[in-house]
């Protein structure tokens, strides 16, 4: 064993297994010198750099080689030209809209006349009210993604002004030829901006723009100072809420200003479309996702002429229908507009707006205190639909304006909407003031 115990201690150490107690006879063990230690924001030796690890994100966004693409946009099916500025290629078309263009039935030149004073109500938003709408900026971005974030990259840009020397509106749109040649893009858009009275979007707000301010910090350029935005996604769930199911852009455009897209690529289908592009250059199955985006920024070019037409007319020949106008009256009583609110409200009434116009203008009548006005169309009201809201304004204005307590107590036993506690309040109050009336 002692033996044994001698050769064993004569073995070399494994590596990684250093032994506790070296013989004396032997060399001394040398350490590894320590490394140097990397101070924050200097690389470390065998660490990538900032613009590797940018290289990197950019090439699993993508899924696609960062390799220059087999397609070139400028020279297939695409319709784009391709501009050679300091920041790199820019691929860009851009068009001018006939005098007499229209998406369905809506004329775009109603845009350029379009009543800021009025926008700015529908908008709840004062700030419009200052802007041209001949200096609107009208974009719309397709994207890699709807989650945004960093990973989220706007791969086609489109955007739409209106021209004054030429008198038509000028459709521009600028691709992504491949993820990382954003900077030309971003700087177009930056001098299209600084131009602009106020910019438009649909769903703008809460998507595209801060989507877009984050390519401005991922490329490290200084985004450019915004005018006011006019989203009109806010201004079409309030003028369309009982007349459309859906108040996409698309079913906008199809029920409200009659035009019908064609073969038109689904919203689902475009990121696949575009990583197709990248990884095959097959240009021509980009072409749907082209089309589909200039569509949408003339729809918004359409839909300001539309919701921005003058009240003198009080929308005698409007594509808005008595339901939309009912809408439009109400935001305009949300924006403290009652006399004007009341007067849309009568429209919406004669132009057949239905149940959804009469409650709006009842309850116009009786945010300006026309108790006769409002007491008549709840009336009315209380026998076309069942809706507990109804009764109980019907139940107050029979209680405090017409004294019928009687009336005012049969609605309450059919429902008025209230919690048990204060209806039980209400019907004893009124039991009590038929007592006394007895």
């Amino acid at each position: 064993m002692a033996s044994f115990l001698s050769k064993l201690g004569r073995l070399p150490p494994m590596a990684g297994h250093e032994s506790p107690n070296p013989p004396a006879s032997g060399p001394p063990h040398r350490h590894p010198p320590p490394r140097e230690l990397s101070l924050p924001g200097t690389p470390a030796a065998g660490r990538p750099s900032l613009d590797e690890l940018r290289d990197r994100i950019a090439r699993i966004v993508a899924r696609a080689p960062v390799a220059a693409p087999r397609a070139n946009p400028a020279g297939g099916e695409l319709p784009f030209v391709v501009q050679h500025t300091d920041r790199g290629p820019l691929y860009l078309r851009r068009e001018r809209a006939v005098p007499g263009a229209r998406v369905g039935r809506v004329p775009l030149v109603g845009a350029r006349d379009a009543d800021q004073a009025l926008l700015a109500l529908l908008a709840l938003d004062p700030s419009i009210a200052g802007c041209d709408p001949k200096g609107a900026l009208y974009l719309d971005t397709e994207t890699t993604g709807l989650a945004g974030g960093t990973g989220t990259v706007p791969f086609l840009l489109g955007l739409a002004w209106w021209d004054e020397e030429a008198g038509v509106f000028v459709l521009e749109q600028a691709l992504l030829r491949r993820l990382g040649e954003e900077g030309p893009i971003l700087e177009l858009l930056s001098t299209r901006v600084a131009a602009a009275s106020m910019i438009v979007t649909f769903n703008g707000k809460a998507f595209d723009m801060p989507l877009l301010r984050t390519r401005y910090v991922m490329n490290r350029m200084a985004p450019p100072r915004e005018p006011p935005h006019l989203d009109l996604v806010h201004l079409a769930r309030r003028i369309h809420r009982t007349r459309l199911r859906s108040r996409t852009l698309v079913a906008i455009e199809g029920e409200v200003l009659g035009r019908a897209r064609i073969d038109d690529v689904a919203g689902g289908d475009i990121v696949a479309t575009y990583m197709h592009f990248l990884r095959t250059g097959d240009d021509a199955a980009l072409l749907g996702v082209v089309e589909h985006n200039a569509a949408d920024v003339l729809a918004m070019v359409a839909m300001v002429g539309l919701y921005g037409e003058r009240l003198e007319s009080s929308y005698a020949n409007s594509e808005l229908d008595g339901s939309d106008i009912a809408g439009v009256a109400r935001t305009l009583r949300q924006a403290g507009k009652l006399d004007l609110a009341a007067d849309l409200a009568e429209v919406a009434v004669t132009r057949g707006g239905g149940s959804e116009a009469r409650r709006a203008r009842g309850d116009i009548a009786k945010a300006r205190g026309d108790k006769a006005r409002a007491l008549a169309d709840y009336e009315v009201l209380a026998g076309e639909v069942d809706d507990p809201k109804v009764r109980l304004e019907l139940c107050k204005l029979y209680e405090h304006h017409v004294r019928s307590f009687a009336l005012a107590l049969a609605l309450v036993e059919r429902g008025t909407g209230e919690g048990d506690e204060a209806m039980e309040k209400r019907r004893s109050r009124l039991t009590r003031k038929l007592g006394r009336a007895r």
